[in-house]
C-alpha cells in the first residue's frame, strides 16, 4: 500500500463529511481502519528492571510494520527487534536513583508514532523501598458508534482508589461519573443527524498519588447519520449474506475475529472489535458481544483469563468463556444498502455446538423489526427468564451436540437490514449445571463443514445464510 492510500485511510473521517456512510453496529457495514490505530504492546513483565540489569520482551501487536525509536540519551540499554518482537537489554545501574526511557513503535512507511512501552530501572541502593503502584486504566482508547446509536460502554480498573470522568462534550454523559474501584460505565448521548461526525474525549482521571498514570483518554466518535434511501423488498431467493465454516477458509474467517486471551478487550464489554464477514456472498457481519466485563466481574478463572474469539483449525469460529448476558448478532445488508420494506420475509440459518458443559445453555433468538426487538421463535418459560433455543451437552468424550437454529420472520416495518440477536438469559451450563466462574477454554463453535476425523458426526453441510423467502 503506498503512502498515500494510508493516509486516505488515516483521514478518513474527513472524507466521511462529504459522502453517504454506514458505520458499525446492528445498523452498519464494515469500514476500514488504518492499523496503526490499534497497535499495543505487551510486556514480559510489568515489574521494573532490577539495579544489576536485566532483559525485558516486548511483543507488539496489530500494527503496521515498524522501526523503533529509542530515546538519544539513553545509552544504558540496547533494543533489538525480531519480526514482532523487541528485546531491551538493560546494563547495570550503578546510581541510587531509578532511570527511565520510552520506546517508541514507529510505522516504517509513515514515520509516525502508533505506540510505545516505558522502561524503568531501579537505583542500586539496596535500603530504598521500591515504589510500589497500585492498578489504574481505562478503556478502550476508541470506541466507533453507528449514528443512530445512543450508549456505549467502557471500563474503569481501579485498584481501590477514588476516580472521575469528565466528558469535552456535554452531550455524552458518563453513568456513574465517579467512583471507587473497578467499574463499567455507560455513556449515553444522542443520535447524530447531522452529515458531520461527533466525537467526544473522556477523561478518567485520580488524584491519588499511588497510581503511576493519573489519567486516560476514550475517544468516543459517532458516525455521520446516512442519506436516506427508499426501502425495498429483495426478490424471493436472495441470499443477503452467506458464510462458508471449512478449514480451507479459517485464515479468511479469522482475519477479523481471532484475538488472544491476553487482549485487553477480551474480557471488555462489547464485540472486542472483532466480526467474520460472509465469504460467500453478500455483505455482512457476525459477531459476538460481552455482556459484562467479565474480568472485572469476576467470573473468569484470574489470574487465567478465559474470555477470547477465535476461528478454531476446522474453520469454525469460536467465542470462548460465554456467560449471561452475552450476545450474537447477525446482520446483513441489501445489495444497494438500502432499507428492507415492510412485509419482508426473512429465513436465518446457523449451528451450534458447545464443547464442554458450561456453555450457556438457554438462549432468547430476536430479530429487529424497525427498532424493536421481537422474538423470532416461540418462546417458553424458565426461572425468571423467557428463552428459545436450548444448547446441549452430555458429560463424556465426543458428546458434544449440534442445535440448528433456523427461524423465519416478517417485518411489519422498514427496517435498516437484516438483524437477529441471540442473548444468554440464564447462567445455567448446557450440562444443567449454574456456572458462576469461567473455569476452562470452553468453546461455543459455530459449526461447519469439516472437523476433527474422529467425529465426522458434528459435520455441518448448510451454510449459515440470512436470505429473503417473500
Amino acid at each position: 500500500m503506498s503512502k498515500m492510500k494510508k493516509y486516505i485511510s488515516l483521514f478518513l473521517c474527513a472524507a466521511l463529511a462529504f459522502a453517504a456512510c454506514t458505520p458499525e453496529g446492528p445498523n452498519s457495514q464494515p469500514t476500514d481502519d488504518y492499523l496503526g490505530n490499534k497497535a499495543r504492546v505487551e510486556l514480559s513483565t510489568s515489574d521494573r528492571i532490577p539495579a544489576e540489569g536485566g532483559t525485558l520482551v516486548a511483543t507488539v501487536r496489530r500494527s503496521p510494520k515498524f522501526d523503533i525509536s529509542v530515546p538519544k540519551t539513553t545509552d544504558w540499554l540496547s533494543c533489538s527487534q525480531a519480526d514482532s518482537v523487541i528485546t531491551v537489554t538493560v546494563q547495570a545501574n550503578t546510581s541510587a536513583v531509578a532511570r527511565y526511557a520510552r520506546i517508541g513503535v514507529i510505522d516504517k512507511e509513515l514515520q509516525i508514532s502508533v505506540t510505545s512501552f516505558e522502561v524503568i530501572q531501579e537505583g542500586s541502593e539496596k535500603d530504598v523501598e521500591p515504589v510500589k503502584y497500585k492498578a489504574f486504566s481505562a478503556g478502550p482508547e476508541a470506541v466507533e458508534v453507528a449514528a443512530k446509536e445512543t450508549s456505549a460502554v467502557i471500563s474503569v480498573t481501579a485498584e481501590d482508589i477514588e476516580w472521575s470522568i469528565s466528558s469535552s462534550n456535554a452531550d455524552f454523559k458518563p453513568d456513574p461519573a465517579s467512583g471507587k474501584g473497578n467499574a463499567t460505565v455507560n455513556v449515553s448521548f444522542p443520535a447524530n443527524t447531522t452529515k458531520e461526525e461527533v466525537v467526544a474525549t473522556l477523561t478518567v482521571s485520580t488524584t491519588s498519588d499511588e497510581v503511576r498514570t493519573k489519567s486516560f483518554d476514550i475517544v468516543i466518535t459517532q458516525a455521520a447519520a446516512a442519506d436516506e434511501k427508499p426501502a425495498v423488498k429483495p426478490a424471493p431467493g436472495t441470499v443477503l449474506a452467506e458464510w462458508y465454516f471449512c478449514k480451507t477458509q479459517s485464515d479468511a474467517l479469522a482475519a477479523h475475529f481471532s484475538e488472544a486471551v491476553s487482549d485487553e478487550l477480551a474480557d471488555a464489554p462489547g464485540n472486542g472489535g472483532c466480526y467474520v464477514e460472509p465469504n460467500v456472498s453478500g455483505k455482512g457481519r457476525l459477531e459476538y458481544y460481552n455482556g459484562c466485563d467479565k474480568a472485572a466481574a469476576g467470573v473468569v478463572d484470574q489470574p487465567h483469563k478465559r474470555c477470547k474469539r477465535a476461528v478454531g483449525t476446522y474453520g469454525e469460529p469460536c467465542p470462548y468463556g460465554t456467560y449471561k448476558d452475552d450476545y450474537i448478532l447477525w446482520t446483513a445488508y441489501t445489495d444497494s444498502e438500502a432499507p428492507l420494506a415492510a412485509g419482508t420475509k426473512l429465513h436465518l440459518f446457523f449451528a451450534l455446538r458447545p464443547n464442554k458443559g458450561f456453555i450457556m445453555k438457554y438462549w432468547l433468538i430476536e430479530y429487529l423489526d424497525g427498532d424493536e426487538w421481537k422474538p423470532a421463535l416461540e418462546t417458553k418459560d424458565g426461572n425468571g427468564f423467557k428463552y428459545n433455543v436450548e444448547l446441549f451437552y452430555a458429560s463424556g468424550a465426543g458428546n458434544e451436540t449440534n442445535t440448528f437454529i433456523e427461524p423465519t420472520v416478517t417485518l411489519s416495518k422498514d427496517t435498516d437490514a437484516a438483524v437477529f440477536r441471540m442473548t444468554a438469559v440464564s447462567n445455567m451450563g448446557a450440562d444443567g449445571a449454574v456456572v458462576e466462574v469461567i473455569t476452562a477454554a470452553g468453546a461455543l463453535r459455530f459449526s461447519g463443514e469439516d472437523c476433527n476425523a474422529n467425529t465426522p458426526e458434528y459435520s455441518v453441510k448448510r451454510h449459515p445464510v440470512i436470505d429473503v423467502v417473500e
